[in-house]
């Protein structure tokens, strides 16, 4: 890896929205499905947003990859044979691929185009690198079960293939990805863009064993009282040691979260872009004393999370990486809204979440640790102009913010920042434990 690039912050893009979003609050390439040929193939993504995307990143100088990650039926090869002139046209910076016949497919008709192999292919060893690096891909992500030692021995046995590995977002019980539960129970296949999170339900363990010289003896195992989220995993989150991956030479760090909101892919984006653009600005040496994680960490934790854990950083999942409580999310803040257009007094201001008058919104400034609190003294109905005591959130729903020093808070909270607002109910004891439990992980790491 070249000494003197940086590390690329690479955001999901489930819609327009998110894309813009992602890039503004710092994001240095972002992933987007082709509908129907992907395992984002229920994101919100239209060939014309697609398009218009692609010219986006361009302008901004930034990156767009089209995840074509499905596991391929042979109607789907047909597709996607079909597909591959919609491909040149578009002109995506790469396409993210996990199946082999896809690949080929690509490989012979595309044989330019930059190819990213999915972490569905499950690489996690230095002989599948270079047999991929050696069929013609350019960049691979690790299966999200390589440890830290892992990646470092793979990124000292081969310093110029491109390696990216995921660093925040939510974790699969299954093999990177690789998972037939879904299948099974709901008939939604997880590989072809439809999981419907059965490690998220559920469930209680009722069995018998048998020895085999004790022919009809049963012993029964089963769980008492409630049942148990016993696959449900917490959320990766690698920023208390992402200096070990910024020094080991990752290309490419990669965020989770195809359906996440606009506020989600802002707060993620800008606190691992503050992270990865303070580490670069210290020098070398000053490193690994200075470069410290808990400011961003405090930002991470303002988002809907099930708890954090390190994933496989150190070797395997342990029982601090499992929630069996609940698989609800919670956290402090909710999405208050987002930034639309700016007139000369105020601006439109998208709501997605309940408001109040004398509320307390926060807005998160791209690109800058601090937040921008405005006090909504009333609340005007963008449409009609009229003053309303709540504004609630619905299709396209705005109210209208006035305020001071317009041109000086234009630039600091330009279309598509995102706004935040304190949760009604009290962050609850079991989300402080999930807390505890991270941090006494990351002592051990």
């Amino acid at each position: 890896m070249n000494a003197n690039k940086k590390t690329e912050l690479l955001l999901p893009a489930g819609n327009l929205e998110n894309l813009k979003t992602a890039f503004l609050y710092g994001a240095d390439a972002v992933y987007c499905g082709l509908p129907d040929l992907s395992l984002r193939a229920k994101a919100g993504f239209s060939t014309d947003e697609l398009r218009e995307g692609i010219e986006i990143a361009k302008n901004m100088k930034k990156k767009l990859y089209i995840a074509l990650n499905l596991f391929a039926r042979n109607e789907q090869i047909k597709t996607v044979l079909e597909s591959v002139n919609l491909i040149k046209s578009l002109a995506p910076d790469g396409l993210i691929i996990a199946d082999a016949g896809v690949f080929a497919v690509i490989k012979r008709l595309l044989p330019d185009i930059h190819i990213t192999l999915s972490t569905q292919a499950n690489i996690s060893n230095i002989e599948a690198v270079n047999f991929w690096k050696n069929a013609g891909a350019n960049r691979i992500v690790l299966a999200r079960e390589c440890s830290f030692s892992d990646i470092e021995e793979i990124r000292g046995a081969d310093k110029n293939t491109e390696l990216e590995c995921f660093v925040h977002g939510a974790m699969c019980m299954s093999i990177s990805g690789r998972c037939l539960i879904s299948n099974f129970l709901s008939a939604r296949g997880a590989n072809q863009g439809e999981c419907a999170q059965s490690c998220r339900w559920k469930y209680k363990i009722s069995y018998t064993l048998e020895e085999e010289t004790r022919v009809g003896e049963k012993f029964e195992i089963y769980e008492e009282d409630d049942y148990s989220h016993i696959l449900s995993s917490k959320d990766l989150c690698l920023m208390p040691v992402l200096d070990k991956y910024l020094n080991v030479g990752v290309n490419s760090f990669k965020v989770e979260g195809r359906h996440k909101n606009a506020f989600y892919i802002a707060s993620v984006a800008r606190a691992y872009r503050l992270a990865i653009d303070d580490w670069y600005a210290l020098k070398s040496k000053a490193r690994e004393k200075n470069w410290k994680p808990q400011n961003y960490i405090d930002m991470l934790s303002s988002v809907k999370n099930r708890g954090y854990t390190l994933g496989f950083h150190s070797g395997g999942a342990n029982e601090l990486s499992t929630d069996y409580e609940s698989t609800k999310s919670t956290g402090k803040y909710q999405f208050a809204g987002i930034v639309r257009n700016w007139d000369e007094k105020s601006f439109i201001f998208e709501v997605r979440n309940t408001i109040n008058t004398g509320d307390v919104l926060e807005f998160l400034l791209p690109q800058n640790c601090e937040n921008l609190k405005i006090t909504l003294d009333k609340i005007i109905d963008a449409k009609s102009g009229n003053e309303i005591e709540r504004a609630s959130a619905g299709q396209g729903f705005c109210i209208r913010i006035y305020i001071e020093n317009t041109e000086e808070t234009r630039q600091k909270i330009p279309e598509y920042s995102v706004a935040k607002i304190k949760c009604e109910e009290e962050t609850n004891e079991k989300t402080l434990e999930r807390n505890t439990q991270f941090w006494r992980e990351i002592c051990t790491a």
